[in-house]
């Protein structure tokens, strides 16, 4: 008999327990910060001398655009304050020789990187 209750006191404890944990793993998965940065897109890509980077912002905010040589560097960066809905960049190239680069659009909660190739 008393094996009988120790028995059902932990499957009763393990369960809650159980129960207890999974709670608090949904709680913490609504700290997932939410996409504010939709449609990115260059275009032209690959281009010669001026690109368009387009996207769609669903608040106004600051977002930091850069551009990255493929050994990390970043050789381009500016400041952008985005309206909500669509937003363009324009984009020249300037002194960047050919080749391929890695550029960034950040904001306070997110990092959208992308390819562009100048040719």
């Amino acid at each position: 008999m008393k094996k009988l209750l120790l028995i059902t006191f932990l499957l009763f404890f393990s369960f809650s327990f159980a129960q207890q944990s999974e709670k608090n793993n949904v709680d913490s998965s609504k700290n997932i910060p939410q996409v504010t940065l939709l449609s990115v897109s260059a275009y032209p890509n690959p281009f010669i001398s001026d690109t368009n980077i387009n996207f769609r912002s669903v608040k106004a905010q600051t977002v930091v655009f850069s551009v990255k040589n493929l050994l990390g560097t970043t050789v381009y960066e500016e400041r952008i304050e985005a309206s909500s809905g669509n937003n363009t960049i324009a984009f020249n190239r300037n002194i960047l020789t050919k080749g391929m680069y890695i550029y960034s659009l950040q904001t306070d909660v997110e990092i959208v990187s992308k390819r562009l190739i100048i040719k």
